[in-house]
């Protein structure tokens, strides 16, 4: 039929009438053929919505309005725009700008208002102060009220570059501490606005409860009907390696393990430039932990899918690192993890891991001034 499981909305829709219009365009192809047949299966019920899509042409209506904020904040990190009057500008350039003459009552407004002032410049304005008023508040750009002046912040450039919305930085803003678990940094991540439109649904839970037993690490409040307890397991159940069965978990946990990565990324650059080294160690340490999908008390051989679990437990037992494994013969490590076979494929992947030596030395300068020389040498094949 024509439902779709669509990860953004976290539910099952109907396929988009540009998608479907876009598919029936393909079926006449003017230098193969003088006709072509575009067949639609649909439940009975949808199939006059389709129909009359399809032959009326209603016209699509904007939604920029709801992202005005964010396409904002990205603008003036470009330095496009760099006060309001360039901003109301720049929004006469886009469909939203159009849609509102030719059908101003869907944006708040009536024919009236348009007769009054064509170009819309009051209602732009409006739009334009309302997202920077928002955008100052969380601390993406500062806004001179005065002069109508926009300038970036650091946070609202890097808001731009990993694509975080103003909802997610109110987020940050409240939650971040000096001092966070990753508990506490799992938990930040499902009340990010990226996850909120996801669902818990009945038929899961039982799974999820399952789930939650086997291969959740870290603690979890109990509440089965929050969509935050949902994300917080499925997250977990990622970074264990979980087999996941339905087909709706397996769509969320990859929608989720996707943009994980990216957020993460985002908060380790943010409180890279306010100097925080704890907290900036603890986000590249999960980050790195979603994009490799293992915790970080796993071994690090486990980067390599050749190995079986139990030859992986017999090293993660003693914690043995991949420099420990080099150092040890061959022999000696086939009686480790029991299974002489393994023993030269597993020193050989561990002569393989990216090893560097170090070595540093300071010579200070002046009161204020420091010199450090570091080496640093290679030392894998």
């Amino acid at each position: 039929g024509t439902e779709i499981y669509d990860q953004s909305h976290g539910t099952f829709v109907d396929l988009s009438i540009l998608d479907v219009l876009q598919i029936f365009g393909r079926a006449g192809r003017p230098q193969f053929d003088t006709s072509g047949t575009g067949i639609i299966i649909t439940t009975h019920d949808k199939l006059t919505h389709y129909l009359k899509s399809m032959t009326n042409q209603f016209p699509i209506e904007s939604n920029f309005i709801n992202l005005l904020a964010d396409n904002l904040n990205a603008e003036v990190a470009l330095g496009t725009v760099t006060n309001i009057d360039e901003a109301v500008e720049w929004l006469s350039y886009t469909y939203l700008f159009v849609r509102m003459r030719i059908n101003p009552q869907v944006y708040g407004l009536t024919y009236a208002d348009v007769q009054e002032e064509p170009m819309l410049e009051t209602k732009r304005r409006e739009l334009i102060t309302a997202a920077a008023m928002l955008l100052d508040k969380t601390h993406m750009i500062r806004y001179n009220e005065r002069t109508g002046d926009l300038n970036i912040t650091d946070l609202g450039r890097t808001a731009s570059h990993y694509y975080i919305t103003c909802e997610t930085m109110e987020v940050f803003n409240s939650m971040v501490r000096k001092s966070m678990t990753q508990g506490y940094v799992l938990e930040m991540l499902t009340r990010c606005s990226d996850f909120q439109q996801l669902k818990v649904r009945k038929e899961e839970l039982t799974e999820l409860w399952s789930l939650k037993d086997q291969y959740c690490e870290l603690r979890i409040e109990d509440a089965p009907e929050d969509i935050h307890w949902k994300i917080n397991i499925l997250l977990q159940t990622y970074l264990s390696r979980g087999r996941v069965n339905g087909s709706s978990l397996q769509s969320d946990l990859n929608y989720i393990s996707q943009n994980a990565v990216r957020i993460v990324r985002a908060l380790f650059e943010i409180t890279l430039r306010k100097n925080n080294a704890y907290m900036a160690g603890l986000y590249l340490k999960m980050a790195k932990m979603l994009e490799l999908q293992q915790w970080d008390f796993y071994s690090d051989m486990r980067q390599f899918n050749c190995f079986t679990i139990e030859t992986l437990k017999h090293i993660e037992y003693p914690m043995l690192k991949p420099d420990q494994i080099r150092d040890m013969d061959w022999k000696e490590l086939g009686d480790l993890i029991r299974n002489p076979k393994n023993a030269r494929h597993l020193k050989k992947c561990a002569d393989e891991f990216p090893l560097l030596e170090m070595e540093a030395s300071l010579h200070p300068i002046t009161r204020t001034v420091l010199r450090i020389r570091l080496t640093i040498t290679p030392n894998f094949k």
